[in-house]
């Protein structure tokens, strides 16, 4: 550890009221403000290389736009671009930022843009030595539940009715496991990182909020004064926090939902507080791999393809999508699919340049996925990884949607009619994450 420095900074990126807010299929305008959304930004250094990953409270950006942001970060703190890593807690309660159906606000756009920078060079500027990262993985049972199910009548399906008698297993196991990291610095606060997959979706409404990552990251801190508490959003593709089949969750909402959650989450990372091992390994590295992956445009079906777009979509817009369609778990997969095809068709998005990111201090590794994987990919990743800790992140230097597992993608359900991609994305990111990991 004696070369190894860790920074940080931590800036306030809460929008004004009057914008847009992001996350569901339809319109709500900020009304308020629970908590502050945060990007904390952490920088290492070997003294040869510095790398800074930045975690912000934002559900996606979802254009080539993003894809630049790294590269202007990189530019104002002085790194190469492959050693940005900048990824998204995901949280639903945030603003809409470039790219997405619906329009954002351009000057905190650019505000945000300047925030992102600013943060990074300010986690470089506080760079103290290391004195030791010492990291445990344990589980937070009760919180992370599969939002897929085999029905009674054979199909699959995403979300139900509460505690819907016609469930009749989970489409998946949950992946209950958490990282914990804590990295003590000399002369500076400690830094304790935590990596657990969950969507940020317990909120809801119209007031702004981290969701459950801000209490998390407020109970961490309040327990241990003079520690800065990072989230890093894992493979949460299908993870949601309501028991739809059983129930257990007790159906809280709106602010209470995020309390219960982030205070399950941080009494579980207190108790394991003190359970963390020492972490060896030395230097700084970073790199990226990109690979050009197929899109669900049907060159040779296009015009039927669009055509039921079309359709589906002037349904949402201007009919009666319970009559016309069916109940939610039927009809928002089809309409969010619908306006991915409008979306690519638009642009004649036939491929798609996947980047995937990392960046490694010493034994610990980020690995950063472009979207929204689903949990079976960061346990494959973390498993094959020669690094002894890997947090896997979601929606990291870029924002391309849901991946699925083949198997998921032949159930169906929302999120493979959300995917822009074929079957197989999902096991194409697990080759590529275990390549990038083995390669730096």
């Amino acid at each position: 550890m004696s070369n190894l420095k860790a920074g940080f900074a931590r800036l306030d990126i809460t929008p004004p009221l009057g914008v847009r807010m992001a996350g569901y299929y339809f319109e709500r305008l900020a009304e308020g403000v629970i908590a502050p959304l945060l990007v904390n930004a952490l920088a290492f250094s070997d003294e040869e290389k510095t790398a800074v990953v930045l975690s912000c409270d934002l559900l996606g950006v979802y254009n080539d736009e993003f894809r630049k942001w790294p590269a202007d970060i990189a530019a104002a703190a002085g790194i190469p671009t492959e050693a940005v890593f900048l990824c998204l807690t995901h949280t639903h309660t945030g603003p809409v930022v470039l790219g997405t159906r619906e329009p954002s606000d351009p000057q905190y756009d650019a505000w945000l843009h300047r925030r992102l920078c600013d943060a990074a060079v300010m986690a470089i500027r506080d760079l103290k030595p290391i004195t030791s990262i010492r990291a445990t993985e344990s589980e937070s049972k009760g919180i992370a539940f599969c939002r897929r199910f085999k029905m009674k009548d054979g199909r699959y399906q995403t979300w139900g009715n509460y505690i819907d008698p016609d469930i009749v297993e989970y489409a998946s196991v949950p992946d209950e496991t958490f990282r914990l990291v804590r990295i003590a610095r000399e002369g500076g606060e400690e830094l304790a990182l935590v990596n657990f997959q969950l969507h940020p979706d317990t909120t809801s409404g119209n007031l702004i909020s981290p969701d459950y990552p801000g209490v998390l990251r407020d109970l961490v801190e309040q327990a241990h004064p003079g520690t800065k508490c990072v989230f890093l959003d894992g493979a949460e593709g299908q993870m949601g926090s309501t028991d739809w089949w059983h129930g257990s969750d007790g159906r809280l909402s709106g602010p209470a939902g995020a309390e219960r959650v982030g205070k399950i989450l941080a009494k579980d990372v207190l108790a394991a507080y003190d359970d963390v091992k020492p972490v060896e390994g030395d230097g700084v590295r970073f790199g990226q791999t990109t690979r050009v992956c197929k899109t669900k445009l049907d060159p040779e079906n296009l015009e039927a393809q669009m055509a039921e777009a079309d359709r589906l979509i002037y349904i949402h817009e201007h009919g009666n999508e319970l009559e016309e369609i069916g109940p939610d778990w039927i009809c928002t997969p089809l309409i969010a699919e619908a306006y991915q095809l409008r979306r690519m068709n638009a642009a004649n998005l036939t491929e798609v340049l996947m980047p995937v990111s990392a960046v490694t201090v010493g034994g610990l590794a980020f690995l950063g996925l472009p979207g929204e994987p689903f949990c079976e990919i960061g346990v494959h990743i973390r498993e094959n990884s020669p690094y002894p800790v890997t947090c896997v992140c979601c929606q990291t230097n870029s924002c391309e949607g849901y991946y699925p597992t083949a198997e998921a993608y032949d159930q169906g359900g929302y999120e493979p009619r959300n995917t822009r991609y074929p079957k197989g994305i999902g096991e194409i990111l697990m080759e590529m994450g275990d390549e990038l990991l083995r390669s730096i």
